[in-house]
């Protein structure tokens, strides 16, 4: 905690608050999560240029989502949320024939494993397709042992090959009779004011109510890896343990409605015309970035793209690097280049047990102005929440951020503290024997009780503390917020989280302590300065202390 808001003191102190003195080349949304916190830095060391937000990766869209190829929608929103409305995705006009094809070719294909499987359990026939099955098994299983990468590089253009992608769009509008009707109980799309509620429960908080820039880019997150009963674990928690890449897209499509911008500057956003919001998605585990609905991007905007998109071909491997520093498997000297093919090696391999350490590194939570935090190496191990107390005079956006926020990352920081501090009890012990049982849960082997919490390979390296919550206001307006919410309110008092502040204006920090805020006297020394992240942490794997680094500080 000393270390905390003493290297935060030391930034605002000797650093002072960052200024942009021209327009971003683009401004990008990411999840609060932890793990995007090294990507955020690796940005901004590419692109100084390069403004960044964080916000619930769910971006304030609680909806039941089914994709093109889903049979059921699922809800995309935490856990504590019913959601109202529905949103499918739907072919193009010009591409319904394509569609038709590949759900013809995706119903022969489980035609034909329904067949293998049943087959497999008959005399005869169970005889044969074991001979016949268990040849062909070789080839993918030396695939996914001996070459990974290049296995799973083969598998996914086979498969693009084989199923044609067709083109799709959101049913995100409801103005027509039958999208009035419900689906399942749940409202087709959005109307307009829903939709400018939406929009702007994530750009009202983050302050972001004018200087937009030309590409305003919201990426959501998740994770792939073939060999993991607990992947979800590794997807975003404000999503539901599901891919946020969705919600990020549903967003973007909703901030470039003429009519949503138009009632947005009603209520003091202004987004300018040659603004244009993109959605993306990030693999935490591969450190893949993919955008959606380029087709839909302006010509005029292809230059902008083309320069973030370079930004983050250079950041995703920065940020590989980075986390390849905790990997045995990687070699220490390895660069940048080679550790990304590490990572993307690792999500294929059959026999990885660590194919990302998820939130283990999880300690604190940053609620303000990416000023408190930008230049800053923290590690990975800060959740960055964007929040501008100067346009919130009334406290409403603190409300509504902390009653989102606080039980998102405080569920996540418990279930790690407890699963490592006894992870045969509270955890599940070692993932190695788990099976799946009935899509339900993991058990060890053949037969034991259904295993809760996580596995040691996903806690080892945490550093088991109650989640640090930093918030950029005053004692006494957090007080009020604290008092209002029954169940924040549970979670302050009963110890399960810690509290500071530090005031907007003078940037003095305030700990809670037995009931009341007191102000912090911990040393304000000037923290050391790096070049680069690369140049703090090389040659390093354990938790490390907060560092300036020059490069991602920006223009003053």
């Amino acid at each position: 905690e000393r270390q905390i808001l003493g290297g935060l003191a030391s930034h605002r102190r000797y650093r002072g608050l960052y200024e942009r003195e021209a327009r971003p080349s683009a401004q990008v949304f990411f999840c609060i999560d932890e793990r995007e916190e090294s990507l955020r830095r690796a940005l901004e060391e590419v692109d100084a240029d390069v403004e960044t937000f964080g916000a619930a990766g769910y971006f304030g869209l609680a909806v039941n989502y089914k994709g093109i190829d889903d049979v059921y929608g699922a809800a995309f929103c935490p856990v504590v949320v019913t959601p109202q409305h529905a949103v499918r995705e739907r072919p193009k006009a010009e591409d319904r024939e394509l569609l038709q094809r590949r759900r013809f070719r995706r119903h022969f294909l489980g035609l034909l494993a329904r067949n293998s499987f049943v087959s497999s359990r008959t005399l005869v026939r169970g005889w044969l397709s074991t001979t016949a099955l268990g040849l062909l098994s070789a080839i993918p299983l030396i695939g996914n042992l001996l070459a990974p990468r290049r296995y799973a590089q083969l598998r996914e253009w086979m498969n693009k090959a084989f199923l044609p992608e067709p083109r799709t769009e959101l049913t995100l509008m409801r103005n027509t009779a039958q999208s009035q009707g419900a689906v399942t109980n749940l409202l087709t799309g959005f109307a307009a004011p829903e939709k400018t509620e939406r929009v702007a429960s994530v750009l009202g908080p983050a302050g972001l109510s004018h200087g937009f820039a030309r590409l305003v880019t919201m990426l959501g997150h998740g994770s792939s890896s073939l060999n993991n009963p607990h992947e979800s674990a590794h997807d975003c928690g404000a999503c539901g343990g599901r891919q946020g890449g969705p919600n990020a897209r549903l967003f973007a499509a909703m901030a470039n409605r003429p009519e949503v911008r138009e009632l947005l500057r009603e209520r003091g956003i202004d987004i300018p015309a040659d603004t244009w919001f993109l959605g993306g998605y990030h693999d935490t585990c591969t450190d893949e970035v993919e955008f959606y609905d380029l087709d839909g991007l302006p010509e005029t905007h292809r230059a902008d793209l083309g320069r973030i998109w370079d930004s983050f071909e250079k950041a995703r491997a920065r940020n590989a690097h980075e986390r390849s520093r905790r990997f045995e498997s990687c070699r220490a000297d390895a660069s940048p280049e080679a550790a990304l093919r590490h990572v993307e090696e690792r999500s294929e391999h059959l026999a990885q047990p660590r194919p990302e350490y998820g939130h283990c590194t999880n300690a604190v939570c940053v609620v303000g102005r990416r000023s408190l935090t930008r230049g800053l190496f923290l590690d990975r191990r800060a959740f960055l929440t964007s929040y501008d107390a100067g346009q919130d005079p009334e406290d409403r956006d603190l409300r509504a951020l902390m009653a989102a926020v606080v039980p998102v990352a405080a569920g996540i920081s418990l279930e790690y503290y407890f699963s490592f501090v006894d992870n045969d009890r509270y955890g599940c012990g070692t993932k190695l024997p788990h099976n799946v049982a009935a899509l339900v849960g993991v058990m060890d082997g053949h037969a034991s009780d259904l295993r809760t919490g996580l596995p040691w390979q996903m806690v080892e390296i945490h550093e088991p503390v109650r989640m640090l919550f930093v918030v950029e206001t005053t004692p006494e307006r957090l007080t009020k917020v604290i008092d209002a919410s029954a169940s924040l309110k549970r979670l302050v008092e009963n110890r399960w989280i810690r509290i500071a502040t530090v005031d907007p204006q003078s940037g003095r920090v305030h700990v809670r302590r037995d009931g009341g805020f007191e102000e912090f006297d911990g040393p304000v020394e000037r923290l050391p300065v790096a070049l680069s992240s690369a140049e703090w942490y090389g040659g390093k794997i354990e938790h490390l202390a907060m560092a300036w680094i020059q490069t991602a500080g920006g223009s003053r």
